[in-house]
């Protein structure tokens, strides 16, 4: 196996050390470990995921329905809201992504939790509750806007 370090926010790593706690997981590693290949098996079609034990961790920590991307008719499926919602960051608007997890999901869904995750790390203002940051907090991240040409009085 080849050992990779990555950063998570500390709000991530406390949900992933409560489902450990509740013996969802054995380890943070086997939680790590099983998250990549799940979505790694979703989306690309020759992925066979390594994880030991992999059906049998995904039957009992996912319900089928909830396995089905695209089957839940109460929101749209999880990866296009993502794409969504990066798309939304991306353009700066923040409130417009902010409105469709709040349309779209109810604040304790899974999926709008870790959408207001994404938004919030898209924002990079680092507020907890990931909702927009104060005015001239936002002002100063950001870039300035170019001046047109003041004309040229011949001075």
């Amino acid at each position: 196996m080849v050992k990779s370090t990555v950063r998570f926010p500390e709000s991530v790593v406390d949900e992933i050390e409560s489902l450990v706690e509740a013996e969802q997981f054995e380890s943070k590693s086997e939680f790590y470990r099983f998250s990549s290949d799940y979505v790694l098996n979703q989306m690309l079609d020759d992925y066979e995921p390594t994880t030991i034990d992999y059906e049998d961790i995904r039957d009992e920590v996912m319900p089928a329905p909830d396995r089905e991307i695209g089957t839940d008719a109460d929101h749209p499926p999880f990866f296009e809201s993502v794409s969504f919602v990066r798309k939304l960051a991306l353009r700066g608007n923040f409130s417009d992504a902010e409105d469709f997890i709040d349309h779209q999901y109810t604040p304790s869904d899974r999926h709008a939790i870790l959408l207001e995750e994404i938004l919030r790390l898209y924002r990079g203002d680092g507020s907890p509750t990931g909702r927009r940051a104060p005015p001239e907090r936002e002002r100063a991240s950001q870039p300035p806007t170019a001046e047109p040409p003041t004309p040229d009085n011949g001075n």
